[in-house]
């Protein structure tokens, strides 16, 4: 008796149960949910896939061709899940699909819809689970999401300046076409290198505080200029912003950074600078030569009116021999007229004595004035090394000093030029790969202080240009924008304070220029 209650309504009471239970379980999954056997008939619904109660218990054990007949629809719908369910069942997998409809009011639905086939212990298909999903929504934020990414990529992509994503440890993880042309890398190129390896060593340890001020929060962005150093050696300078994007973490996830050229605007800044120091100097030995000639006017006047005053007198008193009315007749009989050209000589011998004497004068005075200072040689050096940077970059160029005169009592703007002039023309004139190496020594050669630039570039044909390498428009090398300006330039500033320059040059191999000041 016991026995036969377990199998009996017992049994079909419990199995009753756990159907209920996991019927409410499915029935209450937002998913919309079928099962059908392996002849592909419905045993069960979900009120989701079938609102209508009585529909719903009409299709237990009907096929979808069933369905869509009772309807009086096309049955090319079920003809096409009819080959979905063999494709399960036959290739043994889940077949899933998004459907896109549009119901009566034109909104339109995306559902995800998938096929699950399960099998007995012997391998055969058992059931088929179907259930679907409305995933308008998420489909509705994926095209959202796809047009800010395509926005976005576009304008990163497509700018006309640099801009590019980096790791919060500094590594490339992106770069477009301008920010590739600005470092001189290809892309894959940039991705094995780090941004420290490409930028100017002044400028890391700056870089590196912003970075940890960001990190820190302490700032959301920064904009400086940079100097980058592309792969091929040569200075770029940049305005440059870096912003750090953070993760729904709240950790760092990337930064963006943006980077715009401004190479020339800067090498013409630099060119300004220097044509103003110039210019200055200029002036001030301009308003020197005009207070100098002002001075020497004065001498002049007050030395020459004495001899000038005799000869007049004297001239006055001869003509009046032949005048006796005239007021200067009292001088007749005073002496000949010989005697009085004889006076005449004498005056006109001291007014050219007197003028000898304010040529010397002048030309002493002439350079009285120019401003004289203790130049740092060395320091002078590296202004014009500043302001050549980016052309010793480009050409890998080395300067070497030798300075037993380390400070020199010079007009600076005078020094500065002459320096720039010979270490431009080293790097102008350098040979084809062969990197310019330029050495610059002082000493004391005769109690005077020497000056001497030497370099590795392509030389001077002495024999053939030598008397005209100082010579105003003089060009010995074709096909490097020269004028011919410098040296004569440089020349006359030496000359003018007393010093000289020579030269020694070869072809091929070099040139070294020496100035004694």
């Amino acid at each position: 008796m016991n026995s036969n209650s377990e199998t009996g309504p017992d049994k079909d009471k419990l199995l009753e149960q756990q159907r209920l239970f996991y019927e409410r379980i499915l029935n209450n999954i937002s998913a919309d949910i079928v099962v059908l056997d392996n002849k592909y008939k419905f045993l069960f619904v979900s009120p989701g896939a079938m609102p209508d109660a009585r529909t719903r218990d009409w299709l237990i054990g009907k096929t979808d061709e069933e369905y869509f007949k009772h309807k009086n629809t096309s049955t090319t719908i079920a003809e096409r899940r009819m080959k979905m369910y063999d494709t399960a069942r036959d290739e043994r997998r889940v077949i899933k699909w998004v459907e896109r409809s549009v119901d009566v009011t034109g909104n339109i639905r995306h559902t995800l819809r998938k096929i699950h086939p399960v099998f007995d212990d012997n391998g055969n298909l058992d059931i088929i689970i179907g259930y679907s999903m409305n995933i308008s929504e998420m489909i509705a934020v994926q095209e959202e999401l796809k047009t800010s990414r395509d926005t976005f990529e576009s304008a990163f992509h497509d700018s006309g300046i640099g801009m590019a994503m980096l790791s919060p440890d500094g590594k490339w993880l992106d770069a477009n076409k301008a920010m590739c042309e600005i470092t001189g890398y290809g892309k894959e190129q940039l991705m094995q290198i780090h941004v420290r390896d490409i930028t100017h060593h002044e400028e890391r340890r700056e870089n590196k505080e912003l970075v940890k001020k960001m990190l820190q929060r302490e700032m959301p962005n920064f904009t400086r200029e940079r100097r980058y150093i592309s792969k091929h050696g040569k200075i770029v300078y940049t305005l440059f912003t870096l912003s750090l994007v953070w993760g729904k973490n709240d950790e760092p996830k990337f930064f963006i950074a943006q980077a715009v050229d401004i190479t020339k605007m800067k090498e013409l800044e630099l060119e300004n600078v220097r044509k103003n120091s110039e210019l200055e100097a200029t002036k001030v030995h301009l308003q020197n030569k005009v207070s100098q000639l002002e001075e020497l006017s004065y001498i002049i006047a007050h030395n020459l009116r004495g001899p000038a005053a005799n000869i007049k007198l004297l001239t006055d008193a001869l003509l009046a021999q032949t005048n006796s009315d005239s007021p200067e007749g009292k001088l007749r009989g005073a002496f000949t007229v010989e005697e009085g050209l004889t006076f005449i000589q004498d005056a006109s011998t001291s007014l050219m004595n007197s003028l000898a004497s304010l040529m010397k004068i002048a030309e002493v005075k002439l350079n009285k004035n120019v401003p004289v200072v203790a130049c740092d040689v060395e320091g002078v050096v590296n202004e014009v090394m500043t302001q050549l940077q980016s052309a010793m970059f480009e050409k890998q160029a080395k300067i070497s000093l030798s300075l037993d005169v380390k400070i020199i009592h010079y007009p600076k703007a005078y020094l500065e030029s002459i320096l720039y002039n010979f270490i431009s023309n080293a790097l102008k004139y350098h040979r084809s790969g062969v990197p310019p190496d330029i050495t610059i020594c002082t000493k004391m050669e005769n109690d005077k202080v020497q000056l001497s630039v030497r370099d590795n570039g392509l030389g001077i044909d002495m024999e053939r240009h030598g008397d005209k390498i100082f010579k105003l428009n003089q060009v010995f090398h074709a096909g490097h924008d020269s004028k011919g300006f410098g040296l004569y330039l440089t020349k006359t500033q030496v000359e003018s304070l007393g010093g000289n320059i020579s030269v020694e040059s070869k072809p091929d191999e070099g040139t070294e220029f020496v100035v004694t000041l």
